[in-house]
């Protein structure tokens, strides 16, 4: 047969609905789709533990270590890949605002790089309040606040939640000094993704003192979520990683029943002198076109999974899915193809009689 006959008959079969088209897109898009949003679905469960794990600053390790910190070295963290910032903290004086004499604040002298793992991005030079006692104070980012040092800037306010994690600057005035001006006493840095090499160069600020009361520690800022997450071993070990095997024997058994449900019709077209390889191109044209509808069904289902409360949406987690729902499409093809190219004209009758 000419290829304009082959695409004549692979029409006809189309829109008579003989290869049964809207019916297979459906069951398609249906079963392919189910796999691909489990597990578009599990990577996004990763995403939301991570974000919420940043966001308790689980991510955030702290080295403690008083009176031995070297602020310069720690600042200097953030410039090593994996550290998102890093700053170096000291107890401070007591400072007392004139909005609330009565009550002392305690106060935590703080390089630079801190703002970075607390989100305070200061709108001007000055103190750093935490956002409860901002409220308290009835103070905001710019403000000028009486205290008993005299009037301060306020240069920032950063969200400091009772989530588990060290209290101490809840409640404190933070005044940015110079990374050399000193020693600290503690080094935070926010490491992320996880990475235990990353982790232990925080050891590398400390100027060891042998004389002090207790040796220096290290540990995450707040450990309610755990102490150590890996979402790259999570994601690695999903049992939804497996999608895309189960989309390929899926697919071809999809492939393979749809073309034998009209093994008669084949049969008898091979009977007609049809040649097998012009019957396989037929069967490729007709499978391919509602397969490409499955696609654009499959494919809209998995983008609203992929999109779905993911905290930051790309196009990453869509093709996740999309790749299991490749695999699916492309085993029916082949599924499809082969079941056409086994059939044979000698069946014809015994499945004229079995029909």
């Amino acid at each position: 047969m000419r290829p304009a006959a082959v695409l004549g008959e692979a029409r006809r079969n189309l829109l008579s609905g003989t290869t049964r088209a809207a019916v297979l897109v459906a069951v398609a898009a249906t079963l392919l789709g189910v796999l691909a949003v489990a597990d578009v679905r599990a990577v996004v469960g990763v995403v939301q533990s991570a974000a919420e794990y940043r966001a308790a600053a689980g991510s955030v390790q702290v080295l403690d270590a008083p009176g031995q910190v070297d602020g310069a070295r720690c600042e200097a963290l953030a410039r090593v890949d994996g550290v998102v910032a890093a700053g170096a903290v000291r107890a401070g004086g007591e400072v007392r605002s004139l909005n609330l004499p009565s009550t002392p604040l305690t106060s935590l002298e703080v390089t630079p790089g801190l703002g970075g793992v607390l989100g305070a991005q200061a709108a001007s030079a000055g103190i750093w309040l935490p956002h409860e006692l901002a409220v308290a104070l009835g103070a905001s980012a710019g403000d000028v606040l009486a205290t008993d040092r005299g009037a301060a800037v306020v240069g920032a306010v950063f969200a400091y939640p009772a989530d588990g994690r060290d209290p101490a600057p809840s409640y404190a005035v933070l005044e940015p000094v110079p990374a050399g001006a000193g020693a600290f006493d503690a080094c935070w840095a926010e490491v992320w993704p996880a990475d235990e090499r990353t982790t232990n160069l925080l050891w590398t600020v400390v100027d060891a003192d042998p004389d002090a009361e207790q040796p220096p520690t290290l540990g995450p800022l707040n450990t309610t979520l755990g102490r150590d997450f890996d979402p790259a071993a999570l994601l690695q070990e999903r049992v939804t990683r497996f999608a895309p095997w189960a989309a390929l024997v899926v697919g071809l058994a999809l492939g393979l029943v749809a073309v034998r449900l009209r093994r008669l019709e084949l049969a008898a077209t091979l009977h007609a002198g049809v040649g097998r390889s012009a019957l396989a191109w037929q069967v490729l044209v007709e499978t391919l076109c509602w397969v490409l509808a499955a696609a654009v069904v499959a494919g809209a289902v998995v983008a609203g999974a992929a999109a779905w409360h993911h905290p930051a949406p790309d196009v990453a987690v869509w093709w996740t899915g999309m790749r299991t729902v490749a695999v699916g499409l492309v085993a029916v093809l082949g599924g499809a193809v082969g079941t056409a190219l086994a059939t044979r004209e000698s069946h014809l009758f015994r499945w004229f009689k079995e029909r």
